[in-house]
C-alpha cells in the first residue's frame, strides 16, 4: 500500500504529469485513476489490495456439497480419493452431482491431497478381467500379528470377475488344509468355481514333481488350477491390492488376541468389502452388486486326468559281452571294458542315470522313438 500511496502523492506535486508517472511506474493511466478515486472514496484504506475473485462463480460447487466432500475425506475407513468420494455422492443422490476432477481439486483447495509426482499411472498397466463370477478365483495367504506378537495367516479368495473376496479365514499356519478349508467355505457361500488361480506355495502345488492333496480336490471336482508365473505378484495382482486393502483395515482397530477375534475382524472386513465399498474397476458398484449381475461359471461335470509324476526305478544290470545294458527298453552303450559288469540303473521319467559301484558311469535322457545309444564319451 506504500507504493500506492506514494503513487497518489507524487502526482499531486508541481510539475508531475500523470502520463510521466504511469510511465515511470509502469502502469497504465486507467489503473491510476482508478487507484485515486478509491483513495478519495475511502482513503488509504482502498489501497489495500484487493482479491481478483469475481463476484459470482456460476460453476463454483455449493458450500454444503464442499462440506460433504471434505467430511467424505476424514470420514471413510478405507479408499477416499476423488474416485471413491464422487461413488458416495453419487449413491447418496447428491446435487449437483460434481465431477471425480472437481472433487479432486476441492481436496487440493482444502490441503487434503499430498503430491505423488513419482507414482505410476493407472493408465500404463494391461487390465485382465474374467468374463463371469467364478470363472476364475485367486487363493493366496498373507502374514498378520496377534497382540501377543505371534504371527498368523489370513486366507483369502477373491473372485476375478467381481473383486467378491469369498473368504477371508484367519489360520495358524498356511497349510495345505488351510487352503482347503478357505475353498470349501468360499465354495459353501457362493458355489464352485470353474478355475483357481494360486502363486507357488507349496500349500497350492504340492512341489514340482506331483500334484499336492490341494489340487487333487480341485481336479476331482472338475476344477482346473493354475499357477502364477514365479516372482511375478501381477498375476495375482486383485488379490494382492485386496490384502493391502485388508492391512489398512485392521492397522487402526485393536489387535487381535486371538484367532476367534481376528475372524471377526475379518467378518467385518468382508461386508464393508463387499457390500458397501464402490470400486473404481467396477464403475462404480459393489463387489456384490457385480457379482450377482451376471450368471455365475461352473467347473467341468467331470473329474480332471492329471499327469501322473515320473516313477524312480532302482535296479541291477549285468553288461553284455558287446558293452551295452538294456534299460526303459533302452539299448545304451557302457564300453566293452565292463563287459559282464553288474551296474545299478537308476531311472527317473526320461532320465537314466547308470553307476558301477560308486562310479557314475553315464547320465542321459532319452528321446522318444531312439532305441540305442552309443558311446560317445563318457558322462554323454
Amino acid at each position: 500500500m506504500s507504493t500506492r500511496l506514494a503513487m497518489i502523492t507524487a502526482a499531486e506535486m508541481p510539475g508531475v504529469t500523470v502520463t510521466d508517472l504511469c510511465a515511470q511506474l509502469g502502469i497504465s493511466r486507467k489503473t491510476f485513476y482508478e487507484m485515486r478515486k478509491r483513495f478519495d472514496k475511502e482513503g488509504p484504506a482502498g489501497l489495500e489490495p484487493r482479491s481478483r475473485r469475481p463476484l459470482y462463480s456460476p460453476t463454483q460447487i455449493p458450500a454444503a456439497v464442499e462440506q460433504r466432500i471434505v467430511r467424505l475425506r476424514e470420514q471413510l475407513p478405507l479408499d477416499n480419493g476423488a474416485q471413491a468420494i464422487f461413488y458416495h455422492l453419487q449413491r447418496d443422490g447428491i446435487e449437483p452431482l460434481p465431477s471425480p476432477r472437481t472433487v479432486h481439486r476441492v481436496l487440493v483447495r482444502n490441503g487434503l491431497v499430498t503430491p505423488q509426482p513419482a507414482k505410476r499411472p493407472h493408465a500404463s498397466w494391461h487390465r485382465f478381467e474374467y468374463d463371469a463370477p467364478n470363472a476364475c478365483w485367486q487363493i493366496d495367504a498373507t502374514r498378520w500379528q496377534l497382540r501377543s506378537g505371534r504371527t498368523v495367516w489370513i486366507m483369502d479368495i477373491l473372485d476375478d470377475h467381481s473383486r467378491y473376496l469369498a473368504a477371508a479365514d484367519a489360520v495358524p499356519a498356511d497349510t495345505t488344509t488351510a487352503a482347503w478349508n478357505a475353498f470349501c467355505h468360499a465354495a459353501t457361500e457362493c458355489g464352485p468355481p470353474a478355475k483357481v488361480l494360486s502363486d507357488n506355495g507349496l500349500c497350492f502345488t504340492g512341489g514340482l514333481h506331483a500334484p499336492g492333496a490341494f489340487e487333487r480336490n480341485l481336479a476331482a471336482l472338475g476344477i482346473t488350477k493354475a499357477n502364477s508365473r514365479p516372482y511375478h505378484p501381477q498375476t495375482c495382482g486383485k488379490l494382492e491390492r485386496a490384502h493391502q486393502t485388508l492391512k489398512k483395515w485392521l492397522r487402526p482397530r485393536p489387535a487381535a488376541r486371538s484367532l476367534p477375534d481376528l475372524q471377526r475382524q475379518l467378518d467385518d472386513f468382508r461386508a464393508y468389502y463387499n457390500h458397501h465399498r464402490p470400486r473404481r474397476a467396477l464403475h462404480g458398484a459393489t463387489p456384490a452388486e457385480r457379482f450377482h449381475a451376471t450368471t455365475p461359471a461352473r467347473p467341468a461335470g467331470t473329474p480332471i486326468d492329471l499327469p501322473q509324476p515320473p516313477t524312480l526305478t532302482i535296479t541291477d544290470r549285468t553288461t553284455t559281452s558287446q558293452g551295452v545294458i538294456n534299460a526303459s527298453k533302452a539299448v545304451i552303450n557302457v564300453g566293452t571294458t565292463r563287459a559282464g559288469h553288474t551296474l545299478t540303473v537308476i531311472t527317473y521319467g526320461e532320465r537314466v542315470a547308470i553307476l558301477d559301484g560308486t562310479t557314475l558311469v553315464r547320465v542321459l535322457t532319452l528321446e522318444p522313438g531312439r532305441r540305442y545309444y552309443p558311446l560317445l564319451s563318457p558322462m554323454s
